[in-house]
């Protein structure tokens, strides 16, 4: 590569969007006893209900000027892990300003913004006892990576800006979203470019739940049968076309007891299950649950692969059409097969992420990082109360608060919504309708088909991959360019939006119906 920058796309990201919360008087005790581990394992930034509004602008990290400082321009293992820790007034710092849940909460999603999928961070919790503090953060993201042993770069720090303001909004519910946008960055910084995703994995957990789905936490004990909710596996998604009756087998006939077999199981016995929309489903959930199935004999208690225990569902799609989503597990908890799943001709799966996230949100772009990134009348600190060791105080700004706290947080929205600037403002507010408490400043829409109305990017695809439509180069409301900004593509157009205010996710138009089938196997 000729040029010094390394442009590459990290496109299709898959991350847990986040929400916001209440306001909270301007201070809050903590004690060692409230419940603040949170972010401790790979699994809690997968779970975790959100990263609330006040979580994000009002932590005592990034809305202190000298913790906010001190991150931005140090590595991450020099301030929270234990074994690499530089000892100093800005580590002594960062872990008295830790006492603070939220920003224990921050911290987790900026290292799964930052690392990579199978990347930790070790930290001390000093809100655990002495024996109990060593804690770890999860990567998912990947934005970032040498931030774990070195200082970040402006490029990284807007990049995880954008990240983390992506995954703000006005719900509190996990909702899955899928980021878009570029890389800017010296070349020797990343090894290998994000790849498209291929094949979307289904969701293992509903947004308004607190934990995984049941089905998809392994057995506690060896159970058998295709009605257990444990033990399964989140396969695939696929698009059910309107009004028409489908099949979908890992070697079951398209119609039990006999017809032509779809895909094949090998190993064990294996179950399939299947059900309406892009996440998963327990056998008891009466409303989403299409069928499970365990063989045209489902009594038999066969443990090996044959004609009449592979299983198949059968089943009408509804008048609309829509997502549906295949999960495998095999028949008996404690064996192990292999589901090669196939579908009825004409049916489109598995899909790739392209197909299931195919609403245009907006873009989010801007810096929370730096000592001049917040307002100087804005500083959280936590203070020991009374002279007991266990006992701090938070202090926080009151709410509402009518400017925003950090001075350069955007999102711009996609022209396609009918009521783009209040459905952005309900975005990124934690007090909707009233433009306070809010972590980000709208800008307007990101871009407009007529070349002479004001749109706030320079490009709605950005050239590194073309047809992914990534906002690139946007302006904020004082005209100057951000770089590093991320597009956000939802699966629904009313998945952030409460029932209360069901307008404000009205589009002009829909995406079509999905059209791409993924080219890989069929095997999980």
């Amino acid at each position: 590569m000729a040029s010094s920058v390394l442009r590459v796309p990290w496109c299709f990201l898959l991350l847990a969007l986040s929400g916001c919360e209440p306001a909270l008087p301007d201070s809050t005790d903590v004690s060692p006893g409230a419940d603040v581990a949170l972010g401790t394992s790979e699994s809690d930034i997968r779970i975790a209900n959100s990263l609330r509004t006040q979580e994000l602008v009002v932590n005592a990290i990034a809305a202190n000027h000298d913790a906010n400082e001190a991150l931005s321009t140090n590595s991450l293992e020099s301030l929270f892990d234990p074994d690499e820790i530089i000892a100093g007034p800005q580590s002594d710092l960062i872990r008295n300003q830790l006492r603070d849940p939220y920003a224990q909460r921050f911290m987790a999603y900026l290292v799964g913004c930052a690392l990579g999928e199978g990347e930790t961070l070790e930290w001390l919790n000093p809100l655990q006892p002495g024996s109990s503090q060593r804690s770890e953060w999860a990567g998912s993201a990947g934005l970032c990576p040498w931030w774990r042993t070195e200082a970040p770069g402006d490029a990284c720090l807007k990049r995880v800006t954008a990240c983390l303001l992506a995954r703000n909004n006005g719900l509190g519910y996990r909702v899955e979203l899928s980021m878009r946008g570029e890389l800017h960055e010296p070349a020797l910084s990343i090894a290998e470019p994000f790849a498209l995703d291929a094949w979307t994995t289904p969701i293992d957990q509903l947004p308004t739940a607190p934990a995984p789905l049941s089905s998809a936490v392994p057995c506690d004990t060896r159970t058998v049968g295709a009605g257990r909710d444990c033990g399964w596996t989140m396969h695939s998604v696929g698009w059910c076309p309107a009004g028409q009756t489908i099949a979908v087998g890992a070697g079951g006939p398209q119609s039990c007891p006999s017809g032509t077999p779809l895909g094949s199981s090998s190993g064990a016995r294996m179950a399939l299950r299947v059900c309406h929309g892009i996440a998963g489903c327990d056998s008891t959930d009466d409303v989403r649950h299409v069928a499970s199935s365990q063989g045209c004999s489902p009594g038999s208690t066969n443990p090996l692969p044959s004609a009449s225990t592979d299983p198949s569902v059968r089943f009408t799609c509804p008048a609309t059409g829509g997502y549906f989503t295949v999960m495998t597990a095999p028949w008996d908890s404690s064996a192990e097969g292999t589901a090669n799943v196939g579908v009825t001709a004409g049916v489109q799966a598995p899909l790739s992420e392209r197909a299931v996230y195919r609403i245009r949100e907006g873009a989010f772009y801007g810096n929370l990082f730096g000592r001049d990134a917040l307002r100087d009348d804005i500083n959280v600190t936590v203070t020991l109360v009374s002279k007991n060791p266990d006992r701090y105080a938070i202090k926080r700004p009151r709410s509402p608060q009518v400017k925003p706290i950090f001075k350069d947080l955007y999102a711009c929205y996609d022209p396609g919504w009918v009521y783009g600037m209040a459905y952005a403002t309900y975005r990124v507010c934690a007090l909707p309708g009233t433009n306070e408490d809010c972590a980000a400043q709208v800008t307007g829409p990101c871009w407009d088909s007529n070349p002479l109305a004001a749109h706030r990017c320079e490009q709605q695809d950005g050239p590194l991959l073309g047809g992914d439509g990534d906002f690139e180069r946007c302006r904020d409301l004082s005209n100057t360019l951000w770089t590093e900004p991320v597009t956000v593509y939802l699966n629904g157009a009313c998945d952030l939006v409460d029932e209360q205010h069901r307008d404000l996710c009205k589009r002009w138009t829909e995406p079509p119906p999905p059209q791409d089938v993924s080219r890989g196997t069929g095997k999980k």
